[in-house]
């Protein structure tokens, strides 16, 4: 399933002030399944639960899980800041990540985007995954905006 360009279906806030955004479908999108957002100032955080489906044979969170649900947490971030509104988007020109520890597969990850300058094609992003206010990952990511159907 290829999305439309009104994107995955969100839903929300909650009583912590998360949305809900629900990705659906066959696609390599569909198997992060809901992911939720808030705003926190300047920044967004973005949350995704674990469990052992997504652990390495160590019992930690696997290096390529962590890299999956950043290149998902890019997007998920700057639109919950209204940063990327459809139809317009944008596709990953760039990523530097530093893994510092290792992640727990029995709580929620966070990644804290900061959304560093926007140029009329380009954001540059930063920030960092954690869980229970630990850092697990730091990034820097470089994101090209597109315009669908238009």
């Amino acid at each position: 399933m290829i999305l439309s360009p009104s994107g995955p279906r969100t839903e929300g806030p909650d009583e912590d002030g998360f949305y809900t955004t629900y990705f659906e479908g066959p696609s390599f999108n569909g198997t992060f399944g809901e992911i939720r957002s808030r705003v926190e100032g300047s920044v967004a955080r973005v949350r995704i639960a674990t469990g052992p489906g997504r652990a390495n044979p160590l019992g930690a969170l696997h290096g390529g899980f962590l890299l999956g649900f950043l290149d998902q947490a890019v997007f998920v971030g700057p639109a919950t800041l209204g940063r990327l509104v459809m139809p317009n988007w944008a596709v990953t020109l760039n990523f530097a990540t530093q893994f510092m520890a290792p992640g727990r597969a029995d709580l929620p990850l966070d990644c804290v985007i900061e959304v560093v300058s926007e140029t009329g094609k380009l954001l540059f992003l930063r920030g960092q995954m954690e869980q229970e206010r630990q850092a697990l990952l730091t990034f820097q990511a470089t994101l090209r905006k597109i315009r669908l159907g238009g």
